[in-house]
């Protein structure tokens, strides 16, 4: 290629400000590299009219520039990595430096001092580099970049891009059995991936790790080098609010290169697994995991054309659930083998079913094949293409809890696939102008392979559980869940991705311009059917007498006075005669099919943007700029009109109510189309006088960033339109109670022949989106500090503020108005039972048998959601908030350069962040259920759940040739976070709102105050209460919240700490240029050295509340309207986090043949 930098271009003639570049001004979309300084005399003169010339030298790809008047030149679009040299000529003079080597996205400061020989930039290579490139004029904003030799270093046996981004202090893994990463506290759906400039995303929203699959569906080994964005100011960046992760893939070169790989682990390279409850290890059930792969790159014809292919292979029979049966080594969940052994028996010989076993075969498997070639077309143009194709099958075990346990029919087998075509052009047009072209095109693919074709089906065990029992947990509901998984009976999901780039440089004096545009349209097919086989529970239901005939059970029945073994007689009687407590089926309405609820739509993405980068001075250079987003949904729901009728409002009348009727006022088919958003941005970097040939510089920036919503939020609304489905049933959340006196045989074991007569009219879910809501954005600043110090020490002081100008939460609008008003303000929804002591059980459940509970002529009888409109059942409404927002402070020490091969950095970051909703779920109801909440659909924020308020980090890796030229190289990464944030809230439903353990806890001001009744005290025994304040007294979140509400997420789990090591080293090859690798990874390496550190203690996630700890049941309200609690004298504890041994060391050997 070929550059010429033009002359002098006078401010005046400049357009106004446009988007700013913190990373890399004058780079492509991110994807390359660049490079450029001035060019002096000895005292310091600039020369004009200097050529330089830029060599890569392992394609021999090259560029040739010319200085302008000031001395400068400028070379964009190369290649990540190097070598380089450098080589400047201006008549009789000449100097050159070889071995340089440039990081992703950045551009490398190079002075040229023409005439003394050398060169004036001291170039560090590796690991060293991020430590040089923190001092360049192109950063302003947060972030990290790691290159190759990082990626090598540094231990990672999930070979996750993840596992290195937790490099950059602000980011952390807040949930590593599902690759879970949160930026600053936010939202871990708003992060985003892209390799060579395309995102790789979960294009639909579904998982928490961002990623459509498992891992990244590139292998790591195909991986030059990485950067994380925290608050990158450069217009193309853009669709993310919390970080991005920018990769960039290898290439060929004219040397054929190439490695041959096989990973390998077992159980017996993984911690004993450790039951906190018994206080007992046991091992991992047997597993095998190993990784085989390729990689090759070379010539196709020399300096022109280069190839580089991979492909990776992961098998694994990855260990089982931890969960088992009371008595088993297995984290103990409070049901007996003898009812698992009995359920399965009934289930073959009465139904005809296989429900399975607590365990079997959970293989996954992976492939990942990538091919990319790469064209230098001549001096000025350069392309290249990618294609790339995974293939994932992965078990999936449904959720587990401390009260949950699933047998082998419960779970599945998700299938995926996906497939990725980019293409980049690189063009030098004139002298300082160049432009770059990227198009890429991605299917995916993913269905589940369920075990069984069944109904859903769950065993309800309440009351005193088993002998042997684990202490700690809620043992008062247990649940056995087998047949298919409820949102697995119809679940497809197709989308299609195109993404369109282009983007212009324009070098004008000291001004470098970027233009350009994006596009991306994403068409999606979801066909997610819940409940379509039928969903039924069977428990323990009093009665009187004749209503069992199990021996103990024949006369009257009250469930809480039963032993535990009688409550597992009286369940599985019921499940033997097919009566549940509760049943639901989603169903087509009359006239309509399930494919006519199958949400076929598109999304697109049209984004513009304008940026000048402007070298005031040698020490101060300025970025603004502006980023245009507008989006398109072409599609429409299906408009229901008796949504949009108006609302008839609900009433009570004593024991009587009368449920709403009408509408919602609201158009179902509003969707956010032609939202735009225009986003400034500004940047800065100052270099400070140099003391003592020590750098230092203030850096910083200010602008608006749009993100992208999960696509599953917005393609709710065309599954849920309530025109196309129905709910029927009993027992569940808005239906009546089921008979259960009179359901013998309402159960079916045809998944094919569920009933839907019977139980009045069909309740629909339906799904809205307001018509103000737009996607997500937030503002972020950052201001910094960068110091070398003496001794070889690199110091920075970073701040990043957010603050969340369009965020989402959803709101229930069927919940009916409030029936009452609780003593602490809040809103209550029961009917006028809920609301009854005589209807409430001492455990803690609702009665719906009895005169003052049960429905009649005079009595609407227990029902939560009292004035909720019958004709509906869950209608949701996704809605905006500009609450939330956080700051981070982050302190980092680090070498500068390696010195005897030792390179080092630690760093502490304290953070602050809150939001409305967390969003955990791709459900709309469960998004609205999973967050403790005082009053339903309040638009409060408080701590998110993703906040990590104290991290420290610190990575050290080591490299010397020991034997020979054959290195050892050592690399350790430290990680010491505080726990994740959780709420105390009450077991059961406080407010009606037909959502159990979401209700933030109410705490009186004292032993005494008065402000609540507790169940089983008197005026002179205070037994219940002594033990909560005993409770509240040893939990600081209880005790501020002293005469309020506790508030949501103010108590942490606690601190947890994690070393994960590497060692490896080269050995001989065949030839003088080949060699061998072996690698030991060891993760959590403290808890190799002992068992009690390195585990992750922490609540339990629950689909009600989320991350929640309780001890106190609400029982109804006394006459003088006080809340009535039930205290429990067990507090639910913490969970161990490791299914996936997360809790545990793990250790994994590589063996690789370099070529």
């Amino acid at each position: 290629m070929s550059n010429r930098i033009g002359s002098g271009f006078p401010l005046s003639a400049l357009c106004a400000a446009v988007a700013i570049v913190a990373a890399a001004p004058v780079m492509a979309q991110n994807t390359t590299a660049a490079i450029g300084g001035r060019v002096t005399s000895p005292d310091g003169k600039a020369i004009a009219g200097a050529t330089v010339t830029i060599v890569h030298r392992e394609s021999g790809s090259s560029n040739t520039l010319v200085t302008d008047a000031e001395g400068r030149y400028s070379a964009r679009g190369l290649r990540v990595g190097g070598p380089y040299s450098v080589t400047a000529v201006k008549g009789a003079d000449k100097s050159s430096q070889d071995d340089i080597y440039l990081q992703l996205a950045e551009s490398l400061n190079f002075d040229i001092r023409l005439g003394s020989q050398t060169l004036e930039a001291v170039v560090v290579t590796g690991a060293a580099a991020s430590a040089n490139s923190k001092f360049n004029s192109s950063n302003a904003g947060a972030g990290t970049n790691l290159g190759r030799q990082e990626l090598d270093a540094y231990a990672s046996i999930a070979r996750n891009l993840q596992d290195y981004a937790r490099q950059d202090p602000r980011l952390s893994q807040t949930d590593k059995e599902r690759g879970e990463i949160s930026a600053g506290g936010q939202n871990s759906r708003y992060n985003s991936i892209t390799v060579d400039g395309v995102k790789i995303n979960d294009t639909f929203g579904l998982e928490s790790n961002n990623l459509p699959t498992i891992k990244q569906p590139i292998s790591i080994d195909a991986i030059q080098s990485v950067q994380v964005n925290i608050s990158n100011y450069d217009v193309t960046q853009q669709g993310y609010t919390g970080a991005n992760i920018n990769a960039v893939t290898k290439s060929g070169t004219n040397e054929f290169k190439g490695s041959v790989y096989y990973v390998y682990r077992n159980d017996e390279m993984s911690g004993r697994r450790f039951n906190r409850v018994t206080n007992t290890q046991f091992a991992f059930l047997p597993y095998k995991e190993d990784t085989k792969g390729v990689t090759l790159g070379g010539p196709i014809i020399k300096d022109k054309l280069f190839f580089f292919a991979s492909y990776e292979e992961l098998k694994s029979t990855r260990a089982q659930p931890e969960f088992g049966p009371v008595g088993s080594p297995l984290t103990n969940v409070a049901i007996s083998q003898s009812a698992i052994d009995q359920a399965v028996k009934i289930a073959k010989d009465k139904y005809g079913m296989d429900i399975g076993t607590p365990n079997g075969p959970a293989p996954v498997s992976v492939k990942d094949s990538l091919l990319k070639i790469d064209w230098n077309i001549n001096e000025n143009h350069r392309a290249n293409i990618r294609y790339t194709k995974t293939d994932q099958a992965e078990t999936n075990f449904g959720t587990y809890s401390a009260t949950g346990l699933n047998l082998t029919s419960w779970w599945w087998n998700q299938k995926k696939t996906i497939e990725t075509v980019v293409g980049q052009w690189f063009a030098d047009w004139t002298p300082n102008f160049s432009t770059e072209l990227k198009l890429s095109n991605r299917d995916y693919h993913s269905e589940p392979q369920n075990n069984s074709k069944l109904p859903a089906m769950a065993l309800q065990f309440t009351g005193a559980a088993p002998a042997g029992s684990p202490a700690g947990i809620n043992t008062g509901s247990r649940f056995l869940n087998f047949g298919t998984e409820l949102s697995r009976q119809f679940n497809i999901l197709d989308t299609k991705t195109f993404d369109g780039y282009f983007g212009a440089n324009l070098v004008l004096g000291d001004h470098e311009l970027k233009a350009g545009g994006d596009y991306s349209n994403n068409k999606v097919y979801n066909g997610f059917f819940q409940n379509v086989n039928g969903n039924y529970t069977f428990n323990c239901f009093n009665g009187p007498a004749g209503t069992y005939t199990t021996a103990g059970l024949t006369g009257t029945v009250n469930c809480a006075q039963l032993t535990p073994a009688l409550v597992e007689a009286a369940v599985l009687e019921n499940f033997t005669r097919g009566r549940p407590s509760s049943y639901q089926v989603q169903a087509p309405l009359p006239g309509k099919t399930l494919d006519d609820g199958i949400a076929r739509w598109s999304m697109a993405n049209t984004g513009l943007f304008l940026q000048d980068t402007w070298t005031f001075s040698s020490r101060l250079t300025l970025g603004a700029g502006l980023r245009y987003d507008r989006t398109s949904i072409p599609d429409a729901p299906a408009q229901n009109t008796a949504v949009l009728a108006a609302p008839v409002a609900g009433s009570v009348n004593g024991n009587l109510v009368t449920r709403a009727t009408g509408g919602f006022g609201l158009n179902n088919a509003v969707t956010a189309d032609g939202k735009d958003l225009v986003q400034p941005r500004v940047w800065f970097n100052y270099v400070l006088d140099p003391k003592a040939g020590q750098k230092q510089q203030v850096r910083g920036g200010f602008g608006l960033f749009q993100g992208a919503a999960a696509n599953v939020w917005m393609s709710n609304p065309f599954s849920n339109t309530g025109l196309a489905t129905g709910f029927y049933g009993c027992g569940a959340t808005g239906f009546a109670a089921c008979n259960v006196a009179a359901v013998d045989g309402l159960f079916n074991p045809d998944p094919t022949k569920q009933r839907t007569t019977g139980f009045g009219s069909s309740a629909v879910n339906v799904d809205l989106i307001d018509p103000s809501l737009a996607q997500p954005s937030v503002w972020k600043i950052n201001l910094a500090f960068d110091a070398e110090l003496p001794m070889n020490l690199v110091a920075g002081a970073e701040w990043v503020n957010t603050k969340v100008k369009n965020g989402i939460y959803y709101k229930h609008l069927n919940l009916g108005a409030p029936t009452a008003t609780g003593t602490d303000g809040r809103e209550l929804y029961y009917t006028p039972a809920g609301y009854n002591p005589l209807c409430w059980s001492a455990t803690g459940g609702g009665l719906t048998t009895g005169a003052a509970c049960a429905p009649s002529a005079t009595n609407a009888g227990f029902r939560s959601r009292a004035l909720s409109n019958a004709a509906y059942n869950n209608v949701l409404l996704a809605t905006g908030t500009n609450k939330g927002g956080g700051n981070a402070i982050t302190f980092s020490l680090g070498s500068a350069k390696p010195i005897g091969g030792l390179n080092w950095q630690v760093a502490y970051t304290r953070t602050s962040a809150t939001e409305v909703s967390p969003l955990t779920s791709s459900v709309s109801n469960s998004n609205f259920n999973a967050r403790s909440v005082f009053n339903p659909n309040e638009n409060v924020d408080a701590n998110s759940a993703y906040l990590v308020k104290d991290r420290f980090n610190a990575s050290l890796n080591w490299s010397q040739a020991l034997i020979g030229k054959y290195k050892t190289t050592v690399g350790v990464f430290y990680e010491g976070r505080k726990g994740k944030p959780y709420s105390w809230t009450y077991r059961n439903d406080l407010n009606g709102d037909g959502v159990a353990g979401n209700d933030l806890m109410y705490i009186p001001k004292g032993f005494g105050s008065g402000e609540v009744v507790f169940l089983g005290d008197t005026a002179t025994n205070k037994t219940n209460e002594t033990l909560f304040w005993s409770i509240v007294d040893a939990n600081k979140a209880l005790r501020d919240a002293k005469g309020g509400v506790v508030k949501r997420n103010s108590a942490f789990s606690p601190f947890t700490n994690s070393f994960d090591v590497r060692v490896s080293q080269e050995i001989p090859g065949f030839t003088a240029k080949h060699k061998g690798v072996l690698t030991l990874d060891i993760l959590n390496f403290g808890n190799l050295i002992n068992n009690r550190w390195g585990r992750i203690n922490e609540m339990a996630f629950a689909s009600a509340g989320g991350q929640r700890r309780t001890f106190v049941n609400y029982v109804g309200l006394s006459p003088e309207g006080k809340y009535i609690y039930q205290v429990n004298p067990v507090v639910d504890d913490f969970t161990q986090r490791q299914v996936k041994g997360e809790s545990q060391w793990a250790a994994q050997i590589t063996a690789k043949y370099e070529f």
